[in-house]
């Protein structure tokens, strides 16, 4: 099961890597060492809350957006189809994520 810190970490590195962005940037934009942000993206340790809205201003989402996927969704959510394909997404390794992303390319007609 994935811890919330893994959760948070991967989502941070997610939208870092998106933006095309470093972790030594990151940590530049919101006051933090490159080993910080490397602790958080590992889910070594979590962010505290200011720093988790610093995080989300910086790399451009709403902080629920480093929350909000798999099975640490609010609970308002957990009905949404799109945090249900998520929940099964988080688990899966990069391979099979490519694997998925293939076949729904295929099946959505998507080029």
């Amino acid at each position: 099961m994935t811890t919330l810190r893994r959760q948070v970490g991967d989502l941070v590195r997610y939208n870092r890597d998106r933006l095309g962005m470093t972790q030594a940037e990151l940590g530049d934009a919101v006051g933090k060492s490159l080993e910080t942000i490397g602790r958080i993206e590992r889910g070594v340790t979590a962010p505290s809350l200011s720093l988790l809205e610093k995080l989300a201003d910086a790399l451009g989402v709403d902080p629920r957006d480093l929350l909000g996927a798999g099975s640490f969704a609010a609970k308002s959510r957990k009905s949404d189809p799109l945090t249900k394909l998520l929940d099964k997404l988080v688990t899966l390794s990069d391979a099979e994520i490519e694997r998925a992303d293939k076949l729904l390319m295929v099946a959505m007609g998507w080029k």
